[in-house]
């Protein structure tokens, strides 16, 4: 009898999944520096919001998740995806909500347990919006953009905001996403709507990740399109390319799929230095970092 593969979600840490606003990471040792501890160090101006580091958790919505035979075709603004070579490990037309803490897993429902063989591709079909509660701990005085309290700590406050609000400018003081102040400070959770991964680009890859690399498009879930505007998007279309690492396997003996998302750099700072050559940073949010994610079985 054919034995069903139990369906996994973890937060673990991959490679990195780059745009133009998050190329950096707190690790470069210049810039920016992440200690064993998790307290993170800055050493001078750095535009673009452009350090990122994991969340305590992080909430993503997936509604279909499949491995294919050949590459999926990508959608562009006129024509939808091709997934004819694909078979699906999920199908949830309503969406389910996975919230993950570092290292943990949940099991996902939903699941169908694909043909035996070897599936050189994948894709991932989930909203365009990241839940981030997060409160990280900085040797420098961040201070809640532009009046608000400052502190050696920041963290998330529960509200909602377009990512593509951090190119336009216009933010409100004091900011209602994210507070600084001292080590008591409670995190919310900040969901962050992607509807662009840099100004007016609406499709970013193939960028290199462990196991492959991946392509992502934000597209509406009526058409299948990707969009042209900002506050159009309401889904994101993510190819993973498997070879030439590894492809995935099902084999008779395989009880177990697994989808990681990176946790390095799930979660990103909107900041600046403030005034320039100061040790003081202003801090407007603590939204998504790249996204990354690696598919396996077992």
């Amino acid at each position: 009898m054919i034995k069903w593969l139990k369906t996994i979600a973890t937060l673990s840490i991959l490679g990195f999944f780059s745009n133009a606003n998050a190329e950096g990471y707190c690790n470069d040792g210049i810039i920016a520096e992440e200690d064993a501890n998790g307290v993170i160090t800055f050493r001078g101006s750095q535009e673009g919001a452009n350090c990122s580091f994991a969340p305590d958790e992080y909430t993503v919505k997936i509604y279909k998740m499949a491995l294919c035979t050949t590459a999926p075709t990508r959608p562009t603004t006129t024509d939808t995806y091709d997934v004819s070579s694909c078979v699906d490990v999920i199908n949830s037309p309503d969406g389910q909500d996975v919230n993950l803490a570092a290292g943990s897993e949940m099991t996902l429902s939903d699941a169908t347990r694909p043909a035996n063989g070897s599936y050189s591709y994948g894709y991932i079909l989930m909203a365009n919006t990241f839940g981030i509660k997060a409160k990280k701990q900085f040797t420098n005085t961040m201070k809640t953009y532009q009046n608000g309290s400052s502190g050696n700590y920041c963290w998330t406050k529960d509200a909602t905001a377009y990512a593509s609000d951090n190119d336009v400018g216009g933010w409100t003081d004091p900011t209602p996403l994210a507070q600084c102040g001292g080590t008591g400070g409670t995190a919310g959770t900040y969901t962050e709507i992607l509807d662009a991964f840099d100004t007016d680009e609406y499709i970013t890859g193939p960028i290199s990740v462990i196991g492959g690399d991946i392509t992502a498009d934000l597209i509406t879930d009526a058409n299948g399109l990707v969009v042209t505007a900002t506050q159009t998007a309401d889904r994101i279309f993510a190819i993973q390319t498997f070879i030439p690492i590894e492809p995935v396997v099902i084999a008779p003996s395989s009880t177990e799929f697994t989808v990681s998302f990176g946790v390095n750099q799930a979660a990103s700072l909107w900041y600046f230095e403030q005034p320039i050559g100061s040790s003081e940073y202003q801090v407007y949010a603590i939204g998504s970092g790249p996204f990354s994610t690696y598919m396996s079985a077992n």
